[in-house]
């Protein structure tokens, strides 16, 4: 890209229609304009077990990067996964150059994170140190996940099997 190019162009805010930001970036992409998608990568509950999940920061927008606005409105409008461009009016919303850049550092760091995250995710199954609380430096056995936030814990006290709840950041692998 050239650096006339580079500075007429501006990065635009896109409506996607619901959870289908994916669908919009890929035909935008097809169509062979410049699009970006911040992502952040979570931990959910599904099926009994915690896995990352990766979804839109923005969910349901999108940005797009155009020299020619005129010229690609309509093309954009009618894309599929596209609901609309966002506008303040007559004037379509913009996006500074430097947010940008920002979020895409973000979204790089969020993609090492998230192969960190996989390892350290705690299941059924897992042993387990409890690091506050009255029984920090006890060795737990993870037997059942308790939400998104807690799971309930096998731990040998007074030489009896107890179970117990404990926050997901009380606990770590062993």
């Amino acid at each position: 890209m050239s650096n006339a190019t580079a500075n007429t162009s501006k990065w635009y805010v896109i409506r996607s229609k619901p959870r289908q930001e994916r669908r919009a970036l890929a035909n935008l992409e097809n169509q062979e304009i410049t699009t970006f998608l911040p992502e952040i990568t979570i931990t959910k509950l599904r099926r009994g077990k915690r896995t990352p999940i990766t979804e839109a920061l923005f969910p349901g927008y999108l940005f797009v990067q155009l020299d020619d606005y005129e010229g690609k409105f309509y093309k954009i409008r009618s894309t599929y996964g596209v609901t609309k461009m966002i506008t303040f009016g007559d004037q379509p919303a913009t996006i500074p150059d430097a947010l940008i850049e920002e979020l895409k550092q973000i979204n790089e760091t969020s993609d090492s994170i998230k192969k960190t995250m996989s390892e350290a995710i705690l299941q059924p199954g897992d042993q387990v140190q409890i690091n506050d609380g009255p029984f920090a430096g006890f060795i737990a056995k993870i037997i059942e996940l308790d939400g998104d936030s807690r799971c309930i814990v096998l731990l040998d006290w007074l030489q009896k099997e107890v179970r117990a709840s404990f926050d997901y950041n009380q606990l770590r692998k062993a």
